[in-house]
């Protein structure tokens, strides 16, 4: 049962993270009082973040995950290989930087819990040109129901909030290798950028509620 899970979930991830997401650079915090050489210090550059006592931060994104108990993330050599990068290269701050504001789209965390398969995929992108979030999540919507290998049940948009923040929201469901699988896209727009929290879990929106509960 376990293994027939991975596999499921392993499909329905690599499927969605054909979609979604595009390239990165600097969060800029917007302030109108200040000079544009504060508004210079002020910029935070783009970064993985970082996992501390199962806590990841990320100042770039503005959140917090505390990772629920029994879970496990995937480890910086994996996060790179699957944005073909060098695991090297995410040990240098200012090169990761570099490197990772070239890319059309960046992965920062991938989190599952090994025995029911529910996980947590952190992304974020940079589209090629100006976009509402409303267009951006309802292209989202368009891609999935387009996707041959898997039939998607879509949901409507709305509008959730998840530590504080407010997020555009999609449910999809689907039948993966015999396993009903439900999946939620939170969206915001920061800056020019795009943030994804994409939670999946084989027990509906029970265990994506508290799946919730665990961003800061």
């Amino acid at each position: 049962m376990k293994k027939a899970i991975k596999i499921a979930l392993i499909i329905l991830l690599a499927t969605s993270m054909l979609f979604v997401l595009t390239g990165c650079g600097e969060k800029k915090v917007e302030n109108n009082s200040v000079t544009n050489d504060q508004q210079e210090e002020q910029k935070v550059e783009i970064s993985m973040g970082n996992w501390n006592n199962n806590v990841y931060t990320n100042d770039f994104l503005g959140l917090k995950f505390n990772l629920p108990e029994g879970w496990t993330y995937s480890s910086d050599e994996e996060i790179a290989e699957m944005m073909n990068l060098g695991a090297e290269l995410l040990n240098d701050d200012q090169k990761a930087a570099a490197e990772l504001a070239k890319l059309t789209s960046v992965t920062y965390v991938v989190a599952n819990n090994p025995n029911t398969g529910n996980n947590v995929t952190i992304m974020s992108e940079k589209p090629a040109m100006e976009v509402t979030t409303e267009y951006y999540i309802n292209q989202l919507k368009t891609q999935l129901a387009a996707v041959e290998s898997i039939n998607y049940e879509i949901g409507n948009i709305s509008k959730e909030t998840v530590a504080g923040r407010e997020y555009d929201t999609l449910t999809v469901t689907a039948n993966v290798s015999g396993i009903e699988l439900t999946q939620k896209y939170f969206v915001y727009k920061m800056d020019e950028y795009f943030v994804c929290l994409l939670i999946t879990t084989t027990n509906g929106d029970t265990d994506i509620n508290n799946i919730v509960k665990s961003f800061k």
